[in-house]
């Protein structure tokens, strides 16, 4: 498509985007006393035909959904390209094709886990579950199946499953940016498998797994090898974060290390790749044509809802502020 094709659709954007959580919003939340006040705030957002129930109920994950789901709908409706908001909602996808799948292996009910978000329907997740083809659905959510399929009956582990198919949605994040053919989404998907990587390798290491493991979970569609992280995985934390400051990555990995112990940390190593992330998605705001906008709102509507959850669990809890707020994400809006 040309880049002026998205020239109406990114001015809807803009508006769409003075209705995200202001940086205010989130500080009243986190300064608030309670859960009740706390959801209180979110009388003046999108949010608020959910709040009176979230406060007597405390089901905040009903809030988030019921959002998101507005959300995907909303933009598979005027994004002039459904594959850039497939991009994003490929995850619950695979998300529900998990649970369809563990469901019909151990023979009990999990709908009650479902999302109803993304291209694929329900129906059409549940007929492959069973049938194991499609005619609708892409050739690497068939694909998919049918390896996690062989892997179960062969091997009879049921937690291989998420593992499976996590490595083909990443696969599948991938494929789809080749067929879009633009420079920056194509670029976006290396930047989400590798940052995955990293995080996965950061965490095995902190866990003693094994290369076995590394070769069974990371994704080879990324920039950076396989091959490459995989020779790391008899490092510590320690001569990790040295190793891993030769890859392009280096910011990221100096912000993620301890500066006393040089231990990079996999808990701080998620957060400052979600925040570079943001910081990519932040240059779309001043792009009148072009996909990215569109692509922005979502990822900033993701960060929302990530940042809005931490804080009403760490309400209901009553965890400190403090500990909330530094595990918070960068806010797109002010």
């Amino acid at each position: 498509m040309k880049a002026t094709d998205y020239a109406g659709t990114n001015a809807l954007i803009r508006v769409y985007e003075t209705r995200l959580l202001r940086n205010e919003q989130f500080e009243t939340m986190l300064h608030a006393s309670s859960f009740e006040e706390a959801v209180n705030v979110l009388k003046d957002s999108s949010y608020r035909q959910d709040v009176e129930k979230i406060k007597e109920n405390k089901d905040y994950e009903l809030l988030i959904d019921n959002e998101m789901q507005r959300t995907f709908k909303e933009l598979f409706e005027i994004s002039p390209e459904p594959r850039l908001i497939e991009f994003f909602s490929l995850r619950y996808s695979y998300h529900n094709l998990k649970i369809l799948l563990k469901a019909k292996l151990v023979g009990e009910n999990f709908d009650y886990l479902l999302l109803d978000i993304g291209k694929e329907p329900l129906s059409a997740l549940r007929h492959v579950v069973e049938a194991g083809k499609s005619e609708v659905l892409h050739p690497i959510i068939i694909e998919a199946l049918e390896d996690a399929l062989d892997y179960y009956e062969e091997y009879h582990n049921i937690q291989a499953i998420d593992i499976i198919l996590d490595r083909f949605y990443f696969r599948h994040i991938k494929a789809l940016s080749l067929e879009l053919n633009e420079p920056k989404i194509i670029e976006l998907a290396n930047l989400f498998i590798d940052f995955n990587n990293l995080s996965i390798l950061c965490r095995a290491i902190d866990q003693k797994q094994t290369r076995n493991f590394l070769h069974a979970v990371l994704s080879s569609s990324g920039e950076v090898s396989k091959a490459t992280l995989i020779e790391l995985a008899s490092e510590d934390l320690g001569s990790l974060s040295k190793k891993l400051m030769k890859l392009p990555y280096k910011t990221i990995i100096q912000a993620a290390t301890n500066s006393e112990t040089r231990q990079i940390s996999p808990i701080k190593i998620d957060l400052e790749t979600d925040n570079s992330l943001m910081k990519f998605f932040q240059m779309a705001k001043f792009e009148v044509f072009g996909p990215m906008p569109i692509l922005a709102y979502l990822y900033a509507k993701q960060t929302e809802v990530r940042n809005l959850r931490l804080i009403l669990v760490g309400k209901k809890n009553q965890i400190p502020q403090d500990s909330l707020r530094e595990r918070m994400r960068l806010n797109y809006g002010a």
